[in-house]
């Protein structure tokens, strides 16, 4: 049937006189386009209403008066919107949607239902899910750089090799969501819940993750370097293959964890307890250990030059065949701590404690200022 002959819904027009501000008129979509084209805001509003008869295309000429003059039509298109397929808009058009969430915002307090939506591979550039109740939708391989997402709930989300790149996800709920290979660089992930979520292989550089929930989370492989832990839950976190290069991870909990052969060179981990943890054969160039708890930590073959170590607590830790050349350890405590093997060449101990230390030869200390050490 073509565009322009009457629908079931359509009145046909006779005469010369205007139609009524509410009547269905001939013409179909084009004729309602004409009334949302109208000086008069009450013309507008009812032809809103009768646009949404026309599918997509009604759709369209709703969107198109979003930016309408008068508020109460700009009210009645958001209203509409929020009924009318908020999915099949999202995916559409970002931009769209983003000023009907500005409408939304005003009229429901926000709040967006779009649980179990398949987005995959979607353009969601900059789009705005804040507030949002997203439960396991699909996002497999959608552009969502730069997306606001604070404060929705994300759990069992598929995010696999999607694009969260500088998106703000900062107090959403991801646990259990999926991850893998998804790129977070420089992501606000503040306070974010992602326990027993899929991180393997996901880029994480320099992304904010202050305060967040990882326990449970598996980061095998993950890029971590320039990345803020700082306060983070990291129980149960698997660092696998992780990259961890200049972290930071101040004033952190990880009391036996493990970083066995990981990157951490040039890591902020200062004031943080590692008692018991594993660093065995890891990399911590240039990382900054001060006043880190490292009690009966395993730091066997680990590479520790130029790392600063000053008033950390060595105290039963083993450090066999450790490199710390170069390092400043000033005030430390080495009691009971195993030192055989280890490199001290260059490296800045005075005034540590080396009592009761397992030292099997003196002469690793030939380079090292010792000045002050205590060893009785």
């Amino acid at each position: 049937m073509p565009a322009n002959e009457p629908k079931e819904y359509d009145a046909v027009l006779g005469g010369k006189n205007p139609p009524l501000i509410h009547a269905a008129v001939l013409g179909g979509i084009a004729r309602v386009k004409q009334r949302l084209a109208s000086p008069s805001a009450e013309a507008r509003l009812a032809a809103l209403a009768d646009a949404i008869k026309y599918g997509d295309a009604g759709l369209e000429a709703v969107t198109a008066v979003l930016d309408d003059a008068d508020e109460r039509v700009r009210a009645t298109a958001a209203a509409i919107l929020a009924r009318e397929e908020q999915i099949s808009l999202l995916k559409k058009d970002a931009s769209i949607w983003n000023k009907w969430r500005v409408q939304n915002l005003l009229l429901l307090g926000g709040f967006v239902e779009l649980s179990w939506g398949d987005f995959s591979g979607v353009n969601l550039a900059k789009a705005n899910l804040r507030e949002s109740n997203l439960v396991g939708a699909n996002f497999a391989s959608a552009n969502l750089r730069g997306a606001k997402i604070f404060k929705s709930n994300l759990a069992v989300t598929n995010l696999k090799n999607a694009d969260l790149t500088e998106a703000n996800l900062s107090r959403s709920n991801l646990s259990g969501a999926d991850l893998q290979a998804a790129n977070l660089s420089l992501a606000n992930l503040r306070s974010v819940n992602f326990r027993d979520a899929n991180l393997s292989q996901s880029i994480l550089k320099k992304a904010k993750l202050c305060g967040a929930d990882l326990s449970g989370a598996d980061l095998t492989g993950a890029d971590l370097s320039g990345a803020d832990l700082s306060g983070a839950n990291l129980g149960g976190v698997n660092f696998a293959r992780a990259n961890l290069a200049g972290i930071k991870l101040i004033r952190s909990n990880f009391n036996g964890g493990n970083f066995k052969g990981l990157v951490l060179a040039g890591a902020n981990l200062r004031w943080s307890k590692f008692a018991g943890a594993c660093f065995m054969g890891a990399n911590l160039r240039g990382a900054n250990l001060e006043r880190t708890d490292l009690t009966n930590t395993d730091f066997f073959q680990a590479y520790l030059t130029g790392a600063n170590l000053c008033d950390a607590d060595f105290n039963k830790a083993t450090l066999a065949g450790a490199n710390l050349s170069d390092a400043v350890v000033k005030r430390a405590n080495f009691l009971n701590a195993y030192l055989s093997g280890a490199n001290f060449k260059g490296a800045n101990l005075s005034w540590s404690i080396m009592k009761k230390a397992n030292i099997d030869n003196r002469g690793i200390f030939a380079e090292a200022n010792c000045s002050g050490c205590s060893w009785i």
